[in-house]
């Protein structure tokens, strides 16, 4: 591996994800790693650290003749083995307009597993199906711990249940699903807290991980075309509010899917995020269940992407 000599410079890109508009979805870095170099650990947290989005993605040049490109993926204070936003941003990133080389089909490999990945030049579309393996966990989360970060939630305990439950989409990725029971509560809800208490959070053994709460409010069904629009907001202390999270919009879509239960049955979800922060977002997820009803055979996951800047970074 070559190391990088003082002031070598890397190329990057930044991308709003989840929209086709600038300003608005979510923004995602994107720093290109040269091939055979070595960018440590420390540097990647640092370089994420200082673009401050919610996710810095660093995209590793192919070996040759390979359309195989493997992605890292950073928060400010760590790596994560998958996340959706960065999917998507990326797979537009590699499909962008003035690289009409670029195939429909991209192969991606998160460390969470590898990614097949389509984009549409005509719509503007990527679709990602995405590695998972989905486990809610047995012990939820009790609403009197969600009650202290969110005491606008206090009425829930009369029109809700007791608790919530805590889904992992993949192992090291968790979140708590707190469903509302109407859209116009999510406006209630603070950023800023303390967030909930991680002693709250019993994951099963093995399975300790990143966990963040994600609030929803169920827009509408059709029960014939199998089809559900949401709202959404996950609010989280170190991002304080993300404007659109894949992830987490592909665990819940898988959670509710599972409820459902109807075997060998593709469910599609639409998911509106980011609307009370002023960054509208929209995500789309597909989740196939097996002939049994009872797993997850695959989850799709789509949006669109809008390139904002380009430039070099210096190390």
């Amino acid at each position: 591996m070559t190391q990088f000599p003082p002031g070598t410079t890397l190329r990057f890109a930044t991308l709003d994800v989840f929209t086709k508009e600038r300003y608005k979805g979510n923004p995602l870095a994107i720093v290109e790693v040269p091939l055979k170099s070595d960018l440590s650990q420390q540097t990647k947290q640092l370089i994420a650290r200082e673009f401050n989005f919610s996710e810095t993605v660093f995209l590793h040049a192919p070996q040759e003749e390979s359309q195989h490109r493997k992605y890292d993926i950073f928060t400010t204070t760590e790596e994560l083995p998958f996340a959706g936003h960065p999917t998507i941003g990326t797979v537009v990133y590699l499909c962008q307009d003035d690289n009409p080389t670029a195939p429909a089909i991209q192969s991606l490999q998160a460390k969470a597993g590898r990614i097949n990945a389509y984009f549409d030049s005509k719509t503007g579309l990527a679709e990602a199906s995405l590695p998972h393996n989905v486990r809610i966990h047995q012990t939820p989360v009790p609403l009197q711990s969600i009650l202290i970060d969110q005491p606008s939630l206090q009425k829930l305990s009369a029109s809700r249940g007791s608790s919530y439950p805590l889904v992992s989409i993949v192992k090291g990725l968790s979140f708590v699903l707190i469903n509302l029971p109407q859209v116009e509560d999510l406006a209630e809800l603070t950023v800023g807290n303390r967030g909930i208490d991680r002693n709250a959070f019993q994951w099963d053994d093995g399975w300790q991980s990143f966990t963040a709460p994600y609030f929803y409010a169920i827009v509408s069904e059709d029960e014939a075309r199998k089809q559900v629009c949401i709202r959404s907001r996950m609010i989280e202390p170190i991002c304080g509010e993300d404007p659109a999270t894949g992830s987490a919009a592909s665990a819940l879509s898988a959670y509710l899917a599972l409820q459902k239960g109807s075997a060998g049955t593709t469910y599609g979800f639409s998911i509106e995020q980011g609307v009370e922060m002023g960054r509208h977002s929209d995500i789309g997820v597909k989740v196939c269940l097996d002939n049994s009803g009872t797993s997850i055979k695959d989850i799709q996951l789509s949006g669109c992407a809008v390139i904002v800047s380009q430039g070099t970074l210096r190390i």
